[in-house]
């Protein structure tokens, strides 16, 4: 049985992660859905933090009202699946990974969305948080994702370095779910197209054996800033996802810690998948 957290505030914007999310179940084989609201948490589905002013027992009903009117909405778009619901007084990202031991989750579904200058100054550390805490795959889906739309083509960033890193069996559960999809895995580098050395060309070897049963289509960008090329290729090939394995200072901090990390979040209808990497 694979299970599938999703994590909510209640908002449009957590339930159009919701609704997304629900269009992955038959691909992904999900039988169970977990709808988990933190309510005293910072991270609620959308990074946006919560003002508590009741007792906390109040909140907990409250919540959990919420939650099933959620699961209600949930149900119309999902056939033969569990759906759990969970509130919790906890502070989210801390707890992200006993969570996910405990309920046995196979991949974190998440929401960003707002354009206030507050949602904004949290954006990036919240949602870092989260990817550097969790050890399942976390999905992170824009508000302006369109519902509805096939996955036809996958996006897998690279910086050419410890492969090793790459979770394997987590990457290619995700790819074999989707078989009419096309890949393309990329390198954006400043350096990219210029004469490589012979570790450089070792470690593109070793990358086109972790991609051979995948017909994959290689691409070195030569660009100075790393992730707005991958940005502007991901829009140019119509990527339904872009796919990253998360380094603590690899191209992942760029995406979550400067401008262009809104603009992925903000400005993009290109939903993230975060794979955790795997540890040495």
């Amino acid at each position: 049985m694979k299970t599938m957290l999703i994590l909510t505030d209640f908002s449009e914007n957590a339930f159009r992660a919701t609704e997304y999310a629900a269009q992955l179940v038959d691909p992904l084989q999900i039988s169970r859905i977990v709808l988990y609201h933190a309510y005293q948490s910072t991270i609620i589905g959308t990074d946006l933090p919560v003002a508590n002013t009741a007792n906390d027992q109040q909140i907990y009903l409250e919540s959990m009202e919420n939650l099933g009117l959620q699961q209600d909405r949930l149900s119309a778009l999902t056939k033969n699946v569990r759906i759990d619901l969970m509130a919790e007084d906890v502070s989210l990202p801390v707890h992200i990974s006993t969570l996910c031991k405990s309920e046995e989750i196979d991949i974190v579904v998440m929401g960003v969305s707002g354009r206030s200058g507050l949602e904004k100054l949290l954006l990036g550390s919240t949602t870092s948080m989260m990817i550097q805490e969790s050890t399942v795959p976390v999905l992170i889906v824009p508000n302006s994702t369109l519902i509805g739309k096939p996955i036809n083509s996958v996006v897998f960033t690279t910086d050419l370095k410890d492969h090793a890193s790459i979770p394997a069996h987590q990457l290619y559960e995700f790819l074999d779910a989707f078989p009419g999809a096309a890949l393309q895995v990329i390198n954006v580098d400043k350096a990219a197209g210029e004469s490589y050395t012979v570790e450089t060309k070792e470690s593109i070897a070793t990358l086109h054996n972790i991609f051979d049963k995948y017909n994959a289509t290689f691409d070195y960008i030569n660009k100075d800033n790393t992730v707005e090329g991958i940005l502007s290729y991901a829009n140019s090939h119509h990527a339904s996802i872009i796919i990253v394995v998360p380094k603590k200072l690899g191209v992942v901090a760029s995406f979550f810690h400067n401008s262009i990390s809104k603009k992925l979040a903000y400005d993009s209808n290109i939903p993230l998948l975060s794979l955790p990497a795997v540890k040495a």
